[in-house]
């Protein structure tokens, strides 16, 4: 993973790192041979998706976890013994499977981590077996559609569960079980306003300025609810209640992740145009084909709407081909708009390395950890 230039700082992140995914792995694969027990025959198949989608992951918010955990021991002079940590860090990652598996059926992907998604698995099932269902009922979309939300709605609830189960006698478990539901809560709050604020914008009611307020306001919404709370600031706080850490220096640290967590969305918003396929993960252009309300349409429908007419021809069309990705790619070019998210995407970075900075808390070693994270995050390809 670490390349001969590699800096000390990245080297270190990338150990602690390695170190925690080696141990959330063996955590994880206990863990999902658990769901797989299913007496139901029916269930037990669910379970088994479940499951298998519960591996392959990057594990980032896990280490998060261990990371805030550690932080917080370290900054009490306490002994850290961050595997203590690693129950909290699989319900985290149980947490993101359980809301990958919704995500999947609102934007209608057929595959995750290079593996086909729940309500796909159904039917491809249906399929094999030749089963039809009769006329009047539900066609298999919707009962497939169906399934994978309870699935999700699992995952969660599972995840909620084994933070019980593990820390039943933990002084700190009700304050980690609010703080989870609060997590919970704003990644729901951000995935509902991504899905409904295209809707909204169409609203002929409104007028011009009053959309250009609302989109602005919502992208930053979206950001900081469905990534920066969600992948960055939710983890690490969640591993420092567990650590004992007090309410300031956790609120110290949430600045420092939003920031962080910002400019993680922002440069996947400029990945998912510009990317290299062969590193992203998913295919270039599905942003436009969702018709994702970007910092990069932003931009455009703000302060460039004479190219708008333009990039609507694509924006929001299915089956996006190479030659329409280029005149996308172009557009948000000659428009300013990638420029200006290369700005913002600095200016986050250069934000979350000054206030990492100003955290004395914060000792030399897991300094350097947090600084190779951000050097992890602008090195980002997929």
């Amino acid at each position: 993973m670490a390349g001969k230039r590699t800096s000390k700082n990245l080297q270190k992140f990338y150990d602690f790192y390695r170190a925690s995914y080696g141990r959330l792995g063996k955590c994880a694969a206990s863990y999902n041979r658990g769901l797989k027990k299913e007496k139901n025959p029916v269930i037990r198949v669910f379970m088994e998706d479940l499951a298998d989608l519960n591996t392959g992951g990057k594990m980032l918010r896990g280490m998060l976890v261990n990371l805030g955990y550690q932080i917080a021991r370290r900054s009490s002079g306490e002994d850290v013994d961050v595997s203590l940590s690693d129950a909290l860090a699989l319900a985290f990652e149980m947490f993101q499977t359980g809301v990958l598996v919704h995500d999947d059926v609102i934007d209608k992907s057929g595959t995750r981590r290079g593996k086909y998604t729940v309500h796909q698995r159904f039917l491809h099932r249906m399929n094999v077996r030749g089963i039809q269902m009769p006329a009047q009922s539900e066609k298999p979309d919707h009962i497939a559609n169906s399934a994978a939300i309870c699935v999700g709605d699992m995952g969660i609830y599972f995840a909620n569960k084994q933070i019980v189960d593990a820390y039943r006698e933990e002084a700190r478990l009700a304050d980690m079980l609010a703080y989870f539901d609060e997590i919970v809560i704003r990644t729901i709050r951000g995935e509902l306003l991504d899905v409904v604020l295209p809707c909204e914008l169409q609203d002929s009611a409104r007028s011009e300025e009053d959309r250009k307020a609302l989109l602005e306001k919502s992208v930053w919404d979206i950001y900081y609810m469905k990534t920066a709370a969600y992948s960055i600031i939710g983890p690490v706080h969640l591993g420092m209640i567990l650590g004992g850490a007090d309410e300031k220096q956790m609120k110290t640290m949430d600045r420092f992740a939003e920031e962080l967590g910002i400019a993680y969305q922002i440069m996947d918003d400029i990945l998912g145009i510009y990317a290299d396929p062969e590193y992203l993960g998913k295919d270039v252009g599905s942003d436009i084909e969702e018709f994702k309300q970007t910092i990069l349409y932003m931009y455009v429908h703000n302060m460039k709407p004479e190219y708008l007419p333009e990039l609507q021809i694509y924006y929001g069309q299915k089956n996006i081909n190479l030659k329409e990705l280029d005149e996308v790619q172009r557009i948000f070019r000659e428009s300013g708009a990638l420029a200006y998210a290369q700005e913002m995407l600095a200016l986050r970075f250069e934000q979350a390395e000054k206030r990492l900075g100003r955290m004395k808390f914060v000792d030399a070693e897991d300094k350097a950890i947090l600084r190779g994270f951000i050097e992890y995050c602008k090195g980002r390809r997929k």
